[in-house]
């Protein structure tokens, strides 16, 4: 399992999202970032091209979109994420 840390975009990103989401969104997005540290090469991610010399992926779970990359010491570091605003 990797470390990993939150960028302060994420973290303003999560507080915006708990005050609109429903108990089951909270669990996917959980879920999905669990999933995430367990295997940081799991299956479905797609690079994002955001930065060619330090790459990035998006990965999918429902209606939720988590952008993330490795770091250079193999640490995962979580960018931000998207999820549908109403």
């Amino acid at each position: 399992m990797a470390e990993f840390v939150f960028t302060r975009r994420f973290l303003r990103e999560l507080a915006e999202f708990e005050k609109s989401s429903s108990g089951s969104d909270l669990q996917n997005l959980e879920q999905t970032l669990a999933a995430i540290v367990q295997d940081p090469h799991l299956p479905g991610r797609v690079p994002s091209f955001y930065d060619p010399s330090l790459p990035s992926y998006l990965y999918r779970a429902g209606d939720i979109i988590v952008h993330y990359r490795i770091t250079t010491h193999g640490d995962l570091e979580f960018l931000n994420f998207f999820w549908p605003r109403i």
